[in-house]
């Protein structure tokens, strides 16, 4: 028997049409590929990395042809595409192996592997254990594996008919694996670059608001080694070099920092300080880069912070506005003001940064009116907007607070799964006695009509770069 073995790492199409999902890869697979690579067993894995938003969909019959495991992670709206996928994986392959993660399935392991078909769930992160699950998986046949996958924390599977979950105790250390494993994505080339790399550099978040699925895939507030830091950044200079990234005309390339939140609230003081001191160690490794992270407003009230961001090419903010309504800050536990947000934001404007203001509409104390309203104050206080509907999500108190809806609209009925993909944040999937789910719909486009969306940009980018790889093409074409 071989000792190499094949692992396809998918990341299902997602049901948004959001430009965001191709030009920003989410790192899982790419730290469990990298914690695969890393791992000294009996087994040597070669993995293909695959992205449905950027090279399309996989076909289960023949591009998993040979392929000894395949691991599945997704969001919420990707989960039908995800459970068709393994599924189908499973009856054109019954000897594959598949293993399921990700926020939807780790808290939902029973209806994964039920409608999945899954071997395995991950429950939350997985780098410092899938090496060994990968080879109990393939050492052992169903019925004398099991007694073996009990001896791994933070797994669910099937024994006997029972659900099985294992217990984790502690973290998995964030820079467990050093380097993300971005040259096992597939078809990354420089004919086909990445629109802009990826950095993390902090796992979980300090916050606690109830609508949020990051403190409960991630937990605590864990930051990578300072050493780490910089080979990561030194790794996106070297992809850009070989061109795996896009590069501008004025050799810049665009970096997406992926932490939930860079730069931690002032009340962090610890955090804060540590963040700012490596933000100034980071000056000429990041003068390539243009760099895009998500904090809070309050860094306008910190300028030492705010021109260490700037000195280090952080150039683009993403902003948790939310609301304009502080009771509906105060009812999903954002602490923040909305008159302090106002004054922060202009503050940041006047400071250089392009914002990005992220909101939620549909929270406890809107009306039409008052998101219509909010909708012009936003738009004056920021560059760009996103927007999203309030959705329930797994593992949040609104997953079970909330009545889902099917995709008809009425009351989820027992027995119906609930419509995932629909869970984009385009419109209700839960009841509300002011709209109904078509309602909810309309008021979200008039509100999006509204903004400047922060897709336009993507978009542009993505037009951007097809123009390059066309002048490029023609070049060589000329040459030859």
């Amino acid at each position: 028997m071989s000792r190499i073995k094949r692992v396809m790492l998918a990341q299902p199409a997602s049901a948004g049409g959001n430009f965001e999902y191709i030009a920003i890869p989410r790192q899982g697979l790419l730290f469990l590929s990298g914690a695969l690579a890393q791992w000294e067993g009996p087994y040597l894995y070669e993995r293909e990395i695959w992205f449905e938003d950027r090279c399309g969909l996989i076909d289960p019959n023949k591009d998993l042809e040979g392929v000894d495991i395949l691991m599945v992670s997704s969001l919420i709206n990707e989960t039908p595409r995800a459970y068709t996928l393994a599924s189908l994986a499973k009856m054109y392959h019954p000897d594959i192996i598949t293993i399921g993660g990700g926020p939807q399935m780790s808290p939902l392991p029973g209806e994964a592997i039920e409608c999945g078909m899954f071997d395995v769930i991950v429950n939350r992160e997985g780098e410092d254990i899938i090496g060994l699950l990968c080879d109990v998986l393939l050492e052992f046949p169903q019925g004398e594996r099991e007694k073996y996958l009990t001896k791994i924390p933070g797994i669910t599977f099937l024994q006997d008919g029972h659900m099985v979950a294992t217990r984790r105790t502690g973290l998995v250390q964030p820079d467990f694996v050093p380097l993300p494993d971005f040259r096992s994505i597939r078809d990354l080339t420089p004919q086909h670059p990445l629109a802009g790399g990826v950095l993390e550099t902090v796992r979980g978040c300090t916050e606690k608001c109830t609508y949020c699925q990051v403190i409960q895939q991630f937990l605590g507030y864990r930051i990578i080694n300072r050493e780490t830091e910089l080979l990561r950044l030194k790794q996106l200079e070297d992809l850009a070099a070989d061109g795996l990234i896009h590069v501008s005309r004025n050799g810049k390339f665009n970096v997406f920092i992926s932490d939930d939140l860079h730069a931690p609230p002032l009340r962090a003081v610890k955090f804060r300080n540590e963040r700012f001191e490596r933000l100034k160690s980071w000056k000429g490794h990041t003068d390539n880069m243009y760099m895009i992270c998500q904090a809070r407003v309050e860094v306008g009230q910190d300028p030492e912070l705010a021109n260490a961001m700037q000195e280090a090419n952080i150039k683009m903010i993403y902003a948790g506005v939310e609301s304009s309504s502080a009771e509906n800050l105060k009812a999903v536990n954002k602490r923040q003001d909305p008159t302090q947000v106002h004054r922060d934001l202009v503050t940041l404007n006047h400071a250089g940064f392009t914002m990005v203001a992220m909101t939620i509409i549909g929270l406890p104390y809107d009306t039409e009116e008052s998101i219509m309203a909010m909708a012009d104050w936003v738009t004056g206080l920021s560059r760009y907007q996103t927007v999203n509907l309030l959705t329930p999500l797994p593992a949040t108190s609104n997953w079970h607070a909330l009545k889902p809806l099917n995709e008809r609209g009425e009351l989820l009925q027992p027995g119906e799964m609930r419509p995932y993909h629909l869970y984009t944040g385009r419109q209700f999937v839960h009841e509300d006695p002011r709209w109904s789910m078509q309602e909810s719909r309309e008021l979200f486009l008039r509100y999006s009509a509204k903004l400047h969306s922060i897709d336009d940009l993507y978009g542009r980018i993505f037009r951007i770069m097809r123009s390059y790889r066309l002048r490029l093409h023609d070049q060589r074409a000329e040459v030859v």
